[in-house]
């Protein structure tokens, strides 16, 4: 897939605003070797494109007629709608490698019989070339019990890719599930509380 983008003549907050009511997006895309250019895009376009490749996509981005290899590096959403604001893309050169976060998705975490998996980490950050960029990086946690941590040296990653995210840093844990304290036996709750003070009420 492609984007089709236009150099934006002038930029700042009055501007786009404006750009957001023509359904455009303000944007910039910038790289080792490819000065920082403020442009425009359809936003439609780049939703279509994030909805069909993912976040890490590589792809082109065509600005007033010349194609540029690029990887998204962020996306600004708005507060207020469920849409995209700004967005930053990352020039690609030949050879290069990126910086990205891939996903952690948990499996199996249903086959835990005891204990509450939880999931600490959800995106592991890694270097890799962009044609090598996963769409996910999935651990297996049905055969863990209660106590059990997975860090993230523990996790099986492609060999193409150089794991950025420290190796002690946990993704999964799987703890005791917390019980709630009974009164003890022959314990009067109601008794123990204190009595509300009637206002007006005759002291002796």
């Amino acid at each position: 897939m492609k984007l089709h983008a236009e150099k934006r003549e002038t930029v700042g907050t009055s501007s786009s605003k404006k750009a957001r009511a023509d359904k455009k997006i303000p944007a910039v895309v910038f790289g080792k070797e490819f000065g920082s250019t403020p442009v425009l895009i359809d936003r439609k376009e780049l939703e279509d494109l994030v909805r069909e490749l993912g976040r890490n996509a590589v792809f082109n981005v065509d600005i007033d007629g010349k194609e540029t290899q690029v990887l998204i590096k962020n996306i600004d959403r708005s507060a207020l709608k469920p849409e995209f604001y700004n967005v930053e893309m990352q020039a690609i050169t030949k050879g290069q490698k990126v910086t990205v976060s891939v996903s952690i998705t948990i499996e199996g975490a249903e086959e835990v019989k005891e204990g509450i998996v939880t999931q600490a980490l959800n995106e592991l950050e890694v270097e890799v070339a962009p044609a090598d960029i996963p769409n996910e990086i999935k651990v297996n946690v049905e055969t863990l019990e209660i106590g059990d941590v997975v860090t993230v040296a523990d996790l099986v990653t492609p060999s193409n890719l150089t794991v950025v995210t420290e190796d002690d840093t946990t993704v999964v844990v799987v703890a005791a599930p917390q019980l709630e304290e009974e009164p003890e036996e022959g314990s009067d709750v109601d008794a123990e509380m204190p009595q509300p003070e009637v206002i007006g009420e005759d002291k002796e």
